[in-house]
């Protein structure tokens, strides 16, 4: 691989690095603990790393179209963080859902309700 592509890939295995561990403190709950500026720029900031790993990926695949087996460890590193953000994500939306159907009566009949305005009738 020549030089500028090596450059490219260590630069691309950089950012795929940082994402991964971007989307790792996700996962983990470390964007919980923040304030909602602070996670703001965060995801701004993975969004920017995102953009740039594709930007540096055309470049490099313009002048070498193979990788290196740190890149390739790196990228599938990432592949695995974002696929473990999104079960997370998943769950937390499934979970959620479940709290919000509960808050709003739908969850196991308690008792006999009057339709018209709610009011309970009797418990079984």
């Amino acid at each position: 691989m020549n030089d500028g592509a090596g450059e490219l890939a260590r630069r691309e295995q950089q950012a795929a690095r940082r994402l991964a561990r971007l989307f790792r403190m996700e996962r983990s709950g470390h964007f919980a603990r923040r304030s909602a500026e602070t996670v703001r720029r965060l995801v701004e900031r993975r969004g920017h790393l995102v953009d740039e790993l594709a930007r540096l990926d055309a470049r490099r695949q313009s002048l070498a179209p193979w990788i290196t087996i740190e890149l390739d460890l790196a990228i599938g590193a990432l592949a695995k963080e974002v696929e473990r953000a999104k079960e997370s994500c998943l769950k937390r939306l499934a979970e959620l859902g479940a709290e919000l159907d509960q808050r709003h009566g739908a969850g196991s009949a308690t008792g006999l309700r009057d339709s018209a305005n709610g009011r309970l009738l009797g418990q079984g």
